[in-house]
């Protein structure tokens, strides 16, 4: 197999090599084979704008390589499929490689790199320089020199190819996966769990794993999922709608809050506004705003007053709401924007009680919304909460509607 030392499975060698299925390579050695093998197995960015995810399954729609173009019938015959930091690759319709990768969002243009963990250069690490297009993205590859491409094309610093990418036509991105915390005192977390996941799912490509300890149903319970340090590892957002006012211990605390400082998005619904009322405070400036009360229960206004925000795109100006529980807000923090308030006649005022919020490095999507099983099943409220999850995941666009393959199946 030349200097590469590479061994192709033999299927994949008869084929490369024109056998039984009919294309060759042509002037292609199969040294550049090896390698295309291993770079197109790097296909993987992470989100650095909210409107594009490229988890899903990929095609290549052009490479050039120092050799010229792959022959069309052997480029239409590799497919990707690339999901939470892990790819596979499949040439012809068999596996050929898999492996893991790495972005560096920080350089210009931003560096890709890839660590093949099953395949013809397992253990060996590749970089490269992407951007985006149109249609998908692009990247430059270099394997003959340790410097990085300088510009995108052939041979520039040690670059062996340019591919442009683009999503198989008829797939979607992996699901979103959302993590629902819920339970505690004073509603009906059992229902409003059926309630959300399918509302929020048959709006959005999002899937759910639920947390709901049983027997939990009190003002002081620590939560199960909560235990191991790295609890929101794998979740793309965290839902609360959990009401544990009395779980004050700091420690405790800092351990729910610190993923969601480190990066991980958080939506944050009615009750959870009142919990973990520790003497640092931490848990308030987490969800955005101070809550410490409400008043009786009554259908009030709720005004849009960010109309141009994206979240509350197709939000009505006003809307009555049905016989809600408005949460009077103390205190909003500096880096929170209110959305929506709640008139109240009884504070006389307008009571925050939707909002967006940046903790750390996270987003946070939250309202005081949510007492009553009637309200969580509005085609209103579903709406918003769709969008606010989408928001906080970089999935929302900025007319308001899901970015490309995040809306409702078809």
């Amino acid at each position: 197999m030349g200097s590469a030392g590479t061994v192709l499975p033999s299927a994949l060698k008869t084929r490369l090599a024109g056998g039984d299925s009919g294309f060759s390579l042509g002037a292609i050695s199969m040294k550049t084979v090896s390698r295309l093998l291993l770079l197109f197995s790097a296909l993987w960015l992470r989100a650095a704008a909210p409107a594009i995810d490229f988890d899903g399954s990929w095609t290549v729609a052009e490479l050039e390589t120092e050799q010229g173009p792959l022959p069309e019938e052997t480029r239409k015959s590799l497919v990707f499929g690339i999901s939470g930091g892990k790819y596979t690759l499949e040439a012809a319709g068999q596996m050929v490689a898999k492996g893991k990768f790495e972005m560096d969002w920080k350089s210009t243009p931003p560096v890709m790199t890839v660590t093949e963990e099953e395949g013809q250069n397992v253990g060996r690490g590749v970089r490269a320089i992407v951007e985006k297009t149109p249609t998908g993205f692009r990247a430059c590859y270099a394997l003959d020199s340790s410097d990085l491409p300088k510009a995108f094309k052939v041979g520039d610093g040690g670059g062996i190819l340019v591919a442009r990418y683009e999503r198989k036509a008829g797939a979607r991105p992996r699901p979103l996966r959302a993590l629902l915390i819920t339970g505690g005192c004073c509603h009906e977390y059992d229902a409003q769990a059926v309630t959300l996941m399918q509302g929020i799912s048959k709006r959005a490509n999002v899937e759910f794993t639920l947390v709901r300890d049983k027997g939990a149903d009190g003002t002081q319970h620590k939560v199960s999922a909560y235990q191991k340090a790295d609890w929101a590892s794998g979740y793309d957002v965290v839902l609360h709608n959990e009401c544990y006012a009395d779980e004050k211990d700091p420690a405790w605390l800092e351990g729910i809050v610190a993923p969601h400082r480190a990066g991980t998005p958080a939506v944050v619904i009615h009750c959870a506004m009142h919990c973990y009322r520790a003497p640092t405070n931490e848990w308030f400036r987490f969800v955005g705003v101070t809550s410490r009360s409400h008043g009786s229960h009554f259908a009030y206004p709720m005004t849009n007053v960010k109309p141009e925000h994206p979240v509350m795109k197709g939000f009505p100006a006003v809307w009555q709401t049905p016989k809600e529980e408005l949460y009077i807000i103390e205190k909003v923090e500096k880096e929170a924007t209110p959305l929506a308030v709640g008139y109240s006649h009884e504070t006389k005022k307008g009571e925050a009680n939707v909002w967006v919020h940046q903790y750390g490095k996270a987003r946070v999507f939250g309202t005081t919304m949510g007492h009553y099983n009637h309200t969580m099943a509005d085609p209103v409220y579903l709406d918003l909460i769709t969008r606010g999850t989408l928001w906080a995941t970089g999935k929302l666009q900025d007319d308001g509607t899901p970015a490309a393959g995040y809306g409702a199946a078809q």
